[in-house]
């Protein structure tokens, strides 16, 4: 019994070795697949941190669908592109995208700009600008009002905010200027960008206020062929990319990073430990979903305030439309006022004229009734120099209030009346050849 059970404590411990063995293995190759796995995942980590070391987005447009050819060209672009590829960017091309498409690869940048080493944007279109920003407009960019850029083009300040993501930023706008068939109100040719610019990022136009509008095409070739040659360079560095950017100051810039070499990087080594680099592989498999988050995020927020900006704008649109019909019914009413004081005035003159009649004719009657009254002298007998001297003498002599302007009417009639009068003679408003003696004793014809 005794032997049987130590047979048996024998038997499992033999059983127990063999487990233990098994389980040793089975360890050891977990391990070893562990390791392995480590070091692919590593060697991923790696490949990818180099490839997101240096990102490039490149748009531009030059055949537009509703508005002119831009004069700079899509073939610039391409060169720019070659450049920063030369540089150790990985670059991202859309020639001629339309807006879907310029949004499709801006998201695409914006995941691999995120923690990139240097990030850089280069836009080559036509451009404009309205409440304090700057817009890219696509190929197929058709607007009927300003609000239409929110969603027809891509604002440079969400651009800026993307590549400020990165160690360091770059957003270099070659600009054109559109011309549309209908004038829109609101849009300025020349560049705005009036909020804080992110503080690792720089943005540049090759154009503003300092340059005519005229100018503002030349301007944005000029900048766009001197930044391909610099890139072409040995050496270059961001401060002078952004100098010939901006056209030597006569641009605009917007930010400042400091200084950097453009020049192509020497590849990172790749010894690590596993163990110090296991962390950084579990954060970087979950950045993917992280950027994603934060895009559509960014997306909501950014649909809301379009949606907010259109509510204002048809807001501010209706209110305009109020102001406007308040004014105009505000000039009619001013104008029929006017008129009114028109007509009474008109009125006013014609009952004084009536009236210098009336008193004519009765002077006229009651001179008839007293005395015999002198021919008088027609007004076709004097000339307009005498017809002025009468109306002066008149003046002179405190009887005549009117005009000099030789015209024997109303008031000059009741001048010469009361000159008569006070002669004592037949009141008729016309004078005799000896009345006009004695009033112009020099003027005699």
């Amino acid at each position: 019994m005794h032997f049987g059970q130590a047979g048996g404590f024998a038997g499992r411990s033999s059983v127990r070795k063999s487990t233990l063995a098994e389980l040793g293995w089975a360890h050891a190759i977990l391990f070893l697949g562990s390791i392995i796995f480590a070091l692919f995942l590593l060697l991923m980590s790696v490949a990818t941190a180099r490839a997101a070391g240096r990102i490039a987005l490149v748009l531009a447009s030059e055949d537009y669908q509703k508005l002119p050819k831009s004069g700079i060209g899509a073939k610039r672009g391409a060169e720019i592109a070659e450049a920063l590829k030369a540089r150790g960017f990985e670059v991202i091309v859309s020639p001629n995208p339309s807006n879907a498409t310029a949004r499709a690869s801006l998201r695409d940048f914006a995941a691999k700009a995120e923690g990139a080493d240097l990030a850089f944007v280069v836009l080559i279109g036509h451009g404009v600008a309205w409440g304090g920003q700057t817009f890219f407009l696509a190929t197929n960019t058709e607007l009927g009002r300003a609000t239409d850029l929110l969603s027809r083009a891509l604002s440079i300040t969400n651009i800026a905010q993307i590549v400020g993501r990165a160690q360091t930023g770059g957003v270099f706008f070659f600009m054109t200027s559109p011309t549309f068939e209908t004038p829109i109100e609101g849009l300025d040719a020349r560049p705005q960008f009036t909020s804080e610019a992110p503080k690792n990022a720089v943005t540049i136009f090759s154009s503003s206020a300092r340059i005519p509008v005229s100018r503002i095409d030349a301007a944005g070739e000029q900048a766009a062929e001197a930044l391909t040659k610099l890139l072409q360079q040995p050496s270059p560095s961001l401060s002078e990319a952004v100098k010939v950017a901006s056209n030597g100051s006569m641009g605009a810039v917007f930010g400042r990073v400091d200084e950097l070499s453009l020049a192509k990087p020497a590849p990172a080594p790749v010894a690590q430990s596993v163990a110090s680099t296991t962390p950084q592989v579990a954060s970087t498999a979950q950045k993917p979903d992280e950027i994603e988050g934060k895009l559509e995020a960014e997306r909501r927020a950014r649909e809301q305030a379009e949606t907010r900006a259109r509510d204002e704008q048809l807001r501010a649109e209706r209110a305009q439309a109020e102001v406007l019909k308040a004014q105009a019914d505000a000039k009619k009413a001013q104008a029929d006022v006017e008129k009114a004081q028109a007509d009474a005035e008109k009125a006013k003159q014609e009952a004084k004229r009536v009236e210098a009649q009336a008193q004519i004719a009765a002077a006229q009657a009651e001179g008839l009734r007293h005395a015999p009254v002198a021919t008088p002298i027609e007004d076709t007998q004097l000339g307009q120099k005498q017809r002025r001297l009468i109306q002066q003498r008149l003046r002179d002599l405190g009887l005549y209030t009117g005009p000099l302007d030789a015209i024997m009417g109303p008031l000059t009639r009741e001048a010469i009346m009361g000159y008569q009068k006070s002669r004592s003679a037949a009141v008729t408003g016309y004078l005799t050849p000896e009345q006009f003696d004695a009033l112009l004793p020099n003027e005699k014809e």
